[in-house]
């Protein structure tokens, strides 16, 4: 089964920047759900959001987000008469349509709303009604729509209308939406994977446009079930509706491909490897950092989204003061020389661990990088003067500080880096089989693979022994098998 990611998919900008700017509360009422995305209101919850139905559940002086979706007029006077702390996530496509509806009712215009009557946007955009003209056969109407509604459909209904009236204006369907949808006819091959909640009209419409075999999910569960139902086709098409969060989506690939999404490395070996050819330790450093740099390269040609390496312990501190200060000069050449790398294959650098333990120059010119690469969603993430314990530690006082009781994922998300999915696959090099104090949050359920190369040595033979090895595990994570 070959597995093909269909371009493009998932969040659009206004969905992404709804989540972003809810995410930014706290002690928030939402008012419906934010994004059709079950994971995102989980989140959400998770963070302590209350999510209601209707604006009078919410307590008047109260923080309230309007979803994505938009609300009525109506809606928008009894929050201001209760005195609520409006946040606005209305996505600007949607907004867009309730102006249109205002100018067209502004004209005296008899406006049609063409979607369903049920959906939360549909009801905000007929609350912004006034006047409730019919419209006369032959006479000028105004047409707005459902912005995740089929395109093609959308342009059907318009011209059923024009043949009894004179169509002014339309306020078309979400263009992020018309080129997931005209990305999904395209694909012609034996199957597509919509990914995205059932209750997301523009996940639905994927499905609807989609010309081949459609399967369906929403969580890991499903997508594990609709990877055994699709064993034995040939090309497998993955799309996501435009409330479906990218790591979602990138968790499902990496399932459907049986490759891990992100693998983590402790480096091990490299003074090993340079004492045998009679050189000093930093001599194998150097070695290592270039082994590093063809790994990142392997690793994104394999599909793997996240790598994460150990570079430097907080116990490596007590190592002889040469070799600590050559590991920070080294860390420093290697910033200044493969920045141009990242940016060019479009890798995230992010830097994890005490980061005031380095020297001030060092910290400037990590903060450069990832400055520069921010925008990139493959990441490799480097753990320098990182101790897993020191992790949980600091994890641990933060939530002191903020003085509330935690769970697994509140503490989470206290980590040096929460937004990273935890490690699928730990490798260590040079034959010790010890965890050595690395990510041992993270690392809860990862399978970890153990080889006596040297962290030098380490080719793209062994990154593929590991990846099978991987692969052919049966990752329980507590359940039955």
């Amino acid at each position: 089964m070959k597995i093909e990611e269909i371009v493009p998919h998932g969040m659009c900008a206004g969905v992404r920047a709804a989540v972003d700017l809810a995410m930014r509360q706290r002690d928030a009422y939402c008012l419906h759900s934010l994004v059709h995305s079950e994971i995102v209101t989980d989140e959400l919850k998770s963070r302590g959001f209350r999510f209601v139905e209707d604006v009078e559940e919410v307590p008047d002086g109260a923080v309230v987000v309007f979803s994505a979706h938009g609300v009525s007029p109506s809606v928008r006077a009894r929050a201001a008469e209760k005195g609520l702390k409006v946040v606005d996530a209305t996505c600007p496509v949607v907004a867009r349509a309730h102006r249109a509806v205002r100018e067209f009712c502004e004209r005296g215009l008899p406006v049609v709303v063409i979607g369903d009557p049920a959906h939360v946007e549909v009801k905000g955009l007929l609350g912004e009604i006034s006047g409730g003209r019919t419209p006369e056969k032959g006479g000028r109407i105004g047409v707005v729509c459902q912005t995740t509604l089929d395109a093609g459909e959308v342009a059907r209904r318009v011209e059923e209308l024009r043949r009894d009236y004179v169509v002014d204006s339309v306020s078309d369907v979400c263009p992020a939406t018309r080129e997931r949808q005209e990305a999904v006819r395209a694909f012609d091959g034996d199957a597509i994977l919509v990914l995205g909640s059932r209750d997301s009209a523009n996940t639905r419409r994927l499905c609807e446009v989609a010309r081949c075999r459609v399967f369906t999910a929403g969580s890991m569960e499903e997508v594990k079930k609709a990877r055994d139902q699709m064993e034995g086709l040939g090309r497998v098409g993955v799309t996501s509706g435009a409330s479906t969060p990218e790591s979602f989506f990138e968790s499902a690939v990496s399932c459907l491909r049986r490759v891990p999404l992100h693998v983590a490395f402790i480096m091990d070996g490299n003074g090993r490897w340079a004492q045998r050819r009679g050189k000093e330790r930093i001599f194998g450093h150097v070695a290592g950092a270039r082994t590093l740099s063809r790994v990142v390269e392997w690793c994104g040609r394999r599909g793997i989204r996240y790598v994460t390496v150990y570079a430097f312990s907080t116990e490596n501190w007590r190592r002889p003061k040469a070799e600590g200060d050559g590991l920070m000069r080294l860390f420093a050449k290697m910033l200044k020389t493969r920045a141009g790398s990242l940016v060019e294959n479009r890798v995230r650098l992010r830097v994890v661990g005490r980061r005031g333990d380095l020297p001030e120059s060092l910290r400037e010119s990590i903060e450069r990088v990832e400055r520069l690469t921010a925008g990139f969603e493959r990441q490799l993430v480097v753990c320098i003067s990182y101790g897993g314990r020191a992790e949980i530690v600091d994890a641990a006082n933060r939530a002191v500080e903020d003085g509330r009781k935690v769970t697994e994922e509140s503490f989470r998300r206290l980590l040096y880096a929460p937004d990273v999915p935890d490690p699928d696959l730990v490798v260590r090099t040079s034959g010790e089989r010890r965890v050595s104090n690395f990510l041992l949050w993270e690392c809860a359920y990862s399978e970890y693979h153990f080889t006596d190369v040297l962290w030098p040595d380490f080719s793209e033979r062994d990154l593929d022994i590991a990846l099978d090895d991987y692969s052919s595990r049966h990752r329980r994570r507590g359940g039955v098998a």
